[in-house]
């Protein structure tokens, strides 16, 4: 067998290379890309709440290289506008900035000059439009009511915090807290519906509360620290002070995510080689284990919600706040420092937001000052808790900006949504449906690079159809005919009757947005293994007695979670998969994963790093590499694919059955030698040993559609990973038998220059390629004419396009198929 180590690890960049695309190409066209370009208020000033007529400072972001100028016109003192300068790159944009003088009045009106060429535009409160200076509404820094302020505790470098709080129910308000003696000197100021204070005395770290109509306290909703266990006061936390060492990180695109989810409470601490800790284990326990993450090989790691709740103990599915990170796993800082750790150790993090419901409990926003302003009259409610009034402007916004928070100050890769479909019931239907558009246009223009994730059930393909089109935009989402299929064909398996059609279709995927890199799959995440969903541990459910871990339960979730890995689509594990975790996932101190079967099962763990760098090393087995399921036998249980149209053909033949194969053939696209890159059944991995030798050859018989065939040993609930061994070969030939319609994404993507665009016809016909702004507005046909059945490739110019993210759209007779493109040029 040939060890992955021998292979080394096979860049993207690399298997792209025979393209032979331009490292580069002219980006300043003289049109002004609209997308792309954001200045957000309560994240783009510094100070972040100017006081006093200081001078200070605005940033603005565009697309790299798009704009050749920016200038900040604005009122300050009359000496004219002020040019900005680029000061760093965030991802594929340039960060610009500018310096306002000290203002001569109370008063400081801005917006954005964006040049390119000729074309010169304007950016206001408005967003975009054409340049007309007296038509342009201008950013408003007002000293004298602090109209400005940002909410929740905002701190001022020279000293002080701003307070700012939406209550409008209330007519008085003062702000109490540890630098008053929680007394009555600090009112706040009426500003419309929201009261705010400048409080002096006030310092990072204290305590505080609002306090109503002389009779209602009431904890800070945008505060970003909350002390559940001292009467859930906030703590004034300074956003910009924490010491980041990730400039250099780059996620990694969604296509190539391995994803790994944890919970933050039970990941550490028992049987723990890297030492004990307290319970529930905290985030710097996380950050102190991120080197057996990068030894396992994953590259996101997803986390459970960690956002306050309830008590010390939770899975985080009972929210009371979408901005204070839960406490008791540390502090803000903390996190951060986590979140620093595993950018170092190059692995992605994604935080699980809860946004359809609060907690049935200790929910603060009820009646919040005095008055019903969070929640509608009756209220919507859902199986887990009440759900906010979406159709409130506020409302929306403190859980749209809450978004930008996590991803600008805690740097966060990205988000997985809970449960969308309870996004939009009930008087909610229609705001919880713009709610997550919203979310994922504005995720799309600041942070293109991040990724959003849909816990979809049941699977609907309107959550990842773009929200140009109608659809809610969402990245990917989970793939719950996978899940449910492999689970029960596998399960089936015990008793001889798997359905291997239902394992074929769930891997070619169910369209355009239910397939490829639109989708994430999984054998088990917490759900599955949550007895208070009514789950249970699969190797639990497949070998009930202890210590769950026969012949088949190895077996059965190694197969399983190898076709997770090596079919299209962006793989998910359960912390402790890798090393046979039996313990069912819970929040107790009895739930926590057991660190001493890493080595009780070192080969179980071999099996799956090896796996998560065959699935990382090879282009063939990424999530939007092409796919085929040429082989697929009833009678014996064993389904194969082909992975890929590049420069290696890769193979993937899975056995369900309970029967070894000594001798077993399946059809190949190329002739010649065929080297098993991993085996699961191979006694390396504890398994009943490999039947091959390391390479196999091919003969001429027919067979599958293909003209050459290999004789492969084939063992029991086992998996082989082959591929080609003649690196040099460039052109794969397809099955006889009929294709299918698809478009695979980009490649490269993003892309410089141009790129090459794969599709496929199961019919000849006249087709059309072509490509969208975000808004649905055609940017440039690509190609129009009649194209052969069967497989394409097409390289395609993007020169002269501005930066951004389009929408590549193949429209045929058999239909019309889409792909999110991101041009850097």
């Amino acid at each position: 067998m040939l060890s992955l180590r021998s292979f080394g690890f096979l860049s993207w960049a690399v298997s792209i290379a025979s393209l032979t695309l331009p490292a580069s190409a002219a980006s300043l066209d003289g049109n002004v890309e609209w997308a792309g370009i954001s200045h957000l208020e309560f994240q783009d000033r510094r100070p972040l709440c100017p006081l006093g007529q200081e001078a200070f400072e605005v940033r603005i972001r565009t697309w790299r290289g798009d704009v050749e100028q920016v200038l900040v016109q604005h009122d300050a003192d009359g000496t004219g506008p002020v040019a900005a300068a680029v000061i760093g790159q965030l991802g594929p944009y340039d960060l610009w900035a500018a310096t306002l003088p000290p203002a001569a009045g109370p008063q400081v009106h801005y917006f954005f000059e964006l040049t390119d060429g000729a074309d010169t535009d304007a950016y206001g409160p408005g967003g975009m439009q054409d340049l007309s200076p007296a038509l342009v509404d201008g950013f408003l820094v007002d000293f004298a009511t602090l109209s400005h302020a940002p909410f929740g505790a905002t701190p001022h470098p020279a000293g002080g915090v701003v307070f700012r709080v939406w209550a409008a129910g209330a007519t008085t308000a003062f702000v109490r807290g540890q630098f008053n003696s929680w007394g009555l000197s600090d009112p706040m100021s009426p500003l419309g519906e929201d009261f705010v204070a400048f409080v002096p005395s006030a310092t990072i770290n204290q305590r505080y509360k609002y306090y109503f109509d002389d009779s209602v306290w009431n904890t800070d909703p945008r505060g970003r620290s909350i002390d559940g266990g001292d009467n859930y006061n906030a703590l004034v936390q300074d956003p910009l002070l924490f010491p980041w060492t990730d400039d250099g990180w780059s996620q990694p695109p969604l296509e190539e995510m391995v994803i790994y989810q944890l919970h933050v409470g039970t990941f550490a601490g028992r049987n723990d080689p890297f030492g004990s800790t307290l319970f529930p284990s905290r985030y710097v326990d996380v950050s102190n284990r991120a080197s057996h993450l990068a030894d396992l090989g994953v590259n996101v790691v997803m986390l459970t919600p960690i956002t306050e709740f309830p008590g010390d103990v939770s899975a985080g599915y009972n929210p009371i706040s979408a901005w204070a990170p839960e406490r008791w796993y540390g502090a803000p800082n903390d996190l951060k420092r986590m979140v620093d750790a595993l950018h170092a150790a190059g692995i992605a993090v994604i935080l699980d937001i809860v946004w359809n419901h609060l907690s049935f409990t200790d929910n603060f926003l009820w009646n919040y000052d005095g008055t019903q302003i969070y929640f509608d009259n009756p209220p919507v409610d859902t199986p887990w808790g009440t759900q906010a009034d979406f159709d409130r402007p506020a409302v929306s916004d403190m859980y749209a900006d809450s978004a930008h928070m996590w991803l600008d100050e805690y740097h966060f890769d990205g988000f997985r949504m809970d449960a969308t479909s309870f996004m939009n019931v009930g008087n909610n239907g229609a705001s919880g449906w713009a709610l997550m558009q919203r979310l994922n246009d504005e995720i799309d223009n600041r942070w293109a690079d991040r990724v959003v994730i849909a816990e979809q059930l049941p699977d609907d393909s309107v959550y990842t159809l773009p929200t140009a089109f109608g659809g809610a935009g969402f990245d990917a989402q989970y793939f719950d005919a996978f899940t449910d299929n492999l689970r029960q064909e596998l399960i089936d398996a015990a008793f001889g009757d798997p359905e291997m059609w239902k394992i074929r279709d769930v891997v070619q995927g169910f369209g355009p947005e239910l397939s490829g890199a639109r989708v994430v799959n999984y054998l088990e995440l917490h759900d599955e293994a949550w007895p208070e969903s009514g789950g249970q541990r699969f190797v639990r459910t497949i070998d009930p007695n202890f210590p769950h871990d026969d012949v088949y339960a190895r077996g059965r979730s190694m197969l399983g979670q190898g076709m997770v890995l090596f079919s299209p689509g962006v793989p998910a594990m359960l912390m402790g998969t890798e090393w046979l975790e039996d313990t069912d996932f819970g929040t107790d101190i009895n739930s926590r994963i057991d660190w001493s079967k890493k080595t009780t099962y070192a080969e179980v763990f071999s099996y799956y790093r090896d796996a998560i760098a065959l699935r990382r090393s090879l282009p063939e087995l990424r999530a939007d590499a092409f796919v085929e399921v040429s082989h697929l036998n009833e009678s014996a249980n064993v389904i194969g694919m082909r992975r890929g149209t590049g420069t290696r053909a890769v193979y993937v033949l899975a056995n369900f059955s309970n029967t070894d194969y000594p001798s077993y053939r399946i059809g190949v696209p190329l002739d010649g030698d065929w080297e098993v890159l991993l085996d699961s059944q191979d006694a390396a991995y504890g398994g009943a040993g490999a039947l091959n030798d390391s390479t196999v050859t091919t003969q001429a018989l027919t067979r599958d559609g293909f003209a050459q065939s290999l004789d492969v040993g084939l063992r029991a609930m086992g998996l082989l990973v082959l591929r080609h061994a003649d690196a040099a070969t460039a052109t794969l030939p397809g099955p006889t038998g009929p294709t299918r319609l698809w478009l695979a994404p980009a490649l490269p993507n993003p892309s410089r220059g141009q790129a090459l665009v794969r599709f496929s016809l199961p019919r000849p016909g006249r087709v059309e390629l072509a490509l969208f702004d975000l808004r649905g507005r055609r940017v440039r046909t690509l190609l129009r004419g009649f194209r052969d059945a069967g497989e394409q490739e097409w390289v395609v110019s993007t020169r002269g396009l501005a930066r951004g993210s389009y929408l590549l759209r193949l429209r045929t007779p058999a239909g019309v198929r889409t792909e999110k493109l991101l041009l850097l040029d």
